[in-house]
């Protein structure tokens, strides 16, 4: 019931993707505003966001899940 890794530093245009590999269904949820959201990711699944500026995400299912992304300079 965590992001792994929570913490992540990318190249602003890398497309990070997000695969649930854990036994419950999770999603991936813009933090500030939640502007954007995945759709609910079962076992297995995985869903590609394009990453442009830093972000704080979390699973709005299990809302203790949270992670980020930071961008490289």
């Amino acid at each position: 019931m965590k992001f792994f890794p929570d913490s992540l530093a990318v190249n602003k245009g890398d497309t990070v993707r997000f695969v649930n590999k854990d036994l419950v269904v999770h999603d991936v949820t813009e933090e500030l505003k939640q502007t954007w959201t995945s759709s609910p990711l079962s076992t297995g699944k995985s869903w590609d966001l394009v990453i442009t500026q830093n972000v704080a995400y979390f699973c709005s299912l299990h809302v203790v899940m949270k992670g980020k992304i930071v961008v490289k300079r």
